[in-house]
């Protein structure tokens, strides 16, 4: 149960390599995009509901520099004690998902987890695109060099977006972020016509 995704082959320097991204119909969910120019990311959370960054369905396309922190990423579905961490450990070079806060995980005793993949870090930058929507988080990393989707349980009522660095500061290169409309409601419109 993931979005539409298109899929190609990319020389790199491993090899040949799959890559994944999200198809382009998509993009006709966007709504008015958000914009944050380059700044430091300090130890710590940088909320960025002030910007127009938050809510429960978005799309986000991040371009992340690690400088000293060991760890750079967004947080996503946040509020009252919850969160979803989607993280760049940059001296392991992982991109990973971490859902142990991200909303209800009772039903199951490994659901609350991280998930990690590779994630070759090119002078120190990586290049995020984020889908986030009510149950699930999508993440393409490097144009879709390293892809990682996950289901995820929050409140309503958590919506707010967050950088944040680890063991030092980081950078934000540039930032864009789109509220998504309802697919749902989009068909049901097309329908009624």
């Amino acid at each position: 149960m993931s979005v539409p995704r298109e899929l190609a082959l990319r020389t790199t320097p491993e090899g040949i390599r799959l890559t994944q991204r999200p198809a382009r119909e998509l993009e006709r969910l966007r709504g008015a995009p958000h914009t944050l120019g380059a700044r430091a990311i300090p130890a710590g959370d940088t909320p960025l509901a002030a910007a127009g960054v938050a809510g429960k369905a978005l799309e986000i396309v991040a371009e992340l520099e690690a400088g000293s922190a060991r760890e750079v990423g967004l947080k996503v579905r946040t509020g009252a004690g919850e969160e979803t961490v989607i993280g760049v450990d940059a001296a392991r070079q992982r991109l990973f998902v971490d859902r142990t806060h991200a909303g209800e995980s009772g039903f199951h005793a490994s659901f609350a987890a991280r998930h990690e993949a590779p994630l070759a870090l090119a002078h120190g930058r990586v290049r995020l695109r984020v889908l986030v929507d009510w149950s699930s988080v999508e993440v393409f990393a490097d144009d879709g060099r390293t892809v990682i989707t996950d289901q995820i349980f929050p409140a309503p009522t958590s919506g707010d977006v967050r950088l944040y660095a680890r063991g030092g500061t980081a950078r934000l290169v540039s930032l864009e972020a789109w509220p998504l409309a309802s697919v749902w409601t989009g068909a049901a419109a097309q329908k009624e016509d």
